[in-house]
């Protein structure tokens, strides 16, 4: 009688394989169940974070195809430049008032409605990496609704909004009816 007659057989290595695969993805699908969230539901979101720019969180992308919620994306709002969050202007008095808080405010009424919504365009993407949106409320383009009340102004390739900035100004509507400094600018430090 030989020696390997009296050792115990073994069962080959491609068992043990196929057994821990049916373990690891066992696993996986219990993981994958327990921190889904379902399918993603809603609208798109918005956030305001100035006067002219939104964070953007779109309710269908990849992620969401899976139960995880979408990245949120920057947008700047085309072709208009609103006052700072933080910037101050001076009415017809003298007197200072928080012109960029009205800004964001107004801009955050806006996005409120239901009926807003974003066309954004992938192409450009400004130097803080935020992509541009014409973005429209009830059927009007935001971008010009900020400038005709004096809390935006036309910015880069916006030459649509110069009319309306020229009727804004002679109106002296928002920031026109007092002193203030544009807030390109005002981001290169200069004040009034």
């Amino acid at each position: 009688m030989s020696r390997d007659a009296d050792k115990p057989k073994t069962a080959p290595r491609r068992h043990y394989w196929r057994w821990w695969t049916a373990v690891a993805a066992l696993l996986a699908v219990a993981i994958g169940a327990a921190i889904w969230d379902g399918p993603s539901a809603g609208a798109d979101r918005y956030v305001v974070r100035d006067g002219d720019t939104l964070e953007w969180t779109p309710r269908d992308c990849l992620l969401s195809r899976i139960g995880r919620a979408c990245f949120p994306q920057p947008l700047r709002l085309y072709g208009v430049d609103a006052f700072e969050a933080a910037q101050t202007c001076r009415n017809a008095e003298g007197k200072g008032w928080a012109c960029g808080a009205v800004a964001t405010r107004r801009l955050a009424e806006l996005v409120a409605r239901p009926s807003f919504a974003c066309n954004v365009d992938n192409e450009f993407i400004d130097k803080r990496a935020r992509e541009f949106a014409v973005c429209t409320v009830d059927g009007k383009d935001v971008g010009a609704l900020l400038v005709s009340e004096g809390l935006a102004f036309y910015y880069g390739r916006g030459l649509q909004y110069l009319p309306v900035e020229a009727e804004a100004r002679h109106e002296k509507r928002g920031a026109w009816a007092g002193t203030f400094v544009r807030p390109q600018f005002w981001r290169q430090g200069a004040r009034s």
